[in-house]
């Protein structure tokens, strides 16, 4: 993992690291070290000054910050800004769709709450291998819980894989959480997302159903498009990447393993290193291991790559 994937530019990344490692270094040793030109230097520091990642005294000349501190700081920056896009494509996203309701007809729309629930036991019903749903409401009517319940508890038992994404105050409500519970023991997967987001339900990656709240006509409606199903799918999966294991808080003996000493020091050298033969050697163990170490904790943190596993352990509190 390097800063670039933070927004830094592999230049000042270079400049900053040198600071790091070599305390004291000024404007002119860093000229000299890094064979660059002054104002390209000066130009350097000031852009991570203003990151947060140096402290320039009344001459110009650098101090590194602590790199816990710094990258942290980067790596919130950088989820603030990954919600944000996320919430700005599913606005997009959403908008299309209800745009297309224009070209379908009537039928396909319906306007309560007893509808979604009734046409969303329709599609479960029929489900062959996998709902997927997600629920922006922090509290839940009663109906749509014992909807959730019956559905839920149906279709896990049928073998069908239940995923639900949900508002992380729904645990607030002692009838929402009482179900996550539930739906959790038997087997269904829950995480908990923040923002706002539209109740949706995708069967078998092929039918999904949209309740559009944020409109000024507020609207149900059954999407069947290959395109229109498939970027829903795309929506609920990078939410369901970012989004926290319900489990963990609802059933914390359930969840995963803590991370033993020796997953947390590879776990903070991966984060810093920027290459495996460099991690494996500040760790004193082969490469091979230290792939293989870090292979775990991808799997152990549900991380498809390593810039993710830096997130979440950031996240959790790991880093």
């Amino acid at each position: 993992m390097t800063l670039t994937q933070l927004g830094i530019s592999s230049f000042d990344e270079s400049v900053y690291k040198t600071l790091l490692r070599e305390t004291g270094l000024g404007v002119s040793g860093l000229c000299v070290v890094l064979g660059c030109a002054e104002e390209d230097i000066r130009a350097s520091l000031r852009r991570l000054a203003d990151e947060g990642m140096v402290r320039l005294d009344k001459h110009g000349e650098p101090t590194a910050l602590s790199a816990d501190e710094s990258i942290g700081r980067l790596l919130e920056e950088r989820l603030k800004r990954l919600h944000a896009e996320q919430q700005e494509f599913l606005s997009f996203g959403y908008s299309l769709i209800r745009q297309s309701g224009a070209w379908r007809s009537p039928g396909h729309l319906q306007r309560d709450d007893k509808d979604m629930c009734d046409r969303a036991e329709e599609l479960t019903v029929h489900a062959r291998r996998e709902v997927l749903t997600m629920q922006p409401n922090p509290t839940l009517t009663p109906q749509t819980i014992l909807a959730m319940r019956r559905v839920g508890v149906t279709c896990l038992r049928r073998g069908v894989t239940v995923k639900a994404l949900m508002h992380k105050r729904a645990l607030e409500d002692e009838a929402t959480s009482a179900l996550l519970t539930e739906l959790i023991q038997d087997g269904a997967h829950i995480r908990l997302l923040d923002g706002g987001f539209e109740r949706v339900l995708i069967t078998d990656r092929e039918t999904a159903l949209v309740r559009a709240e944020r409109s000024t006509s507020p609207s149900t409606m059954l999407v069947e498009q290959g395109a229109l199903v498939g970027t829903l799918l795309s929506f609920f999966d990078r939410c369901w990447s970012q989004a926290l294991d319900a489990s963990t808080l609802l059933l914390p003996g359930r969840g995963p393993a803590p991370l033993d000493e020796m997953q947390l020091k590879v776990l903070q050298v991966m984060a810093r290193a920027d290459k495996d033969e460099v991690g494996a050697r500040q760790l004193g163990i082969s490469v091979r291991t230290y792939r293989g170490r870090v292979a775990e904790l991808l799997k152990h943190l549900h991380a498809a790559n390593r810039f993710q596993a830096a997130l979440r352990a950031k996240e959790k509190g790991l880093i």
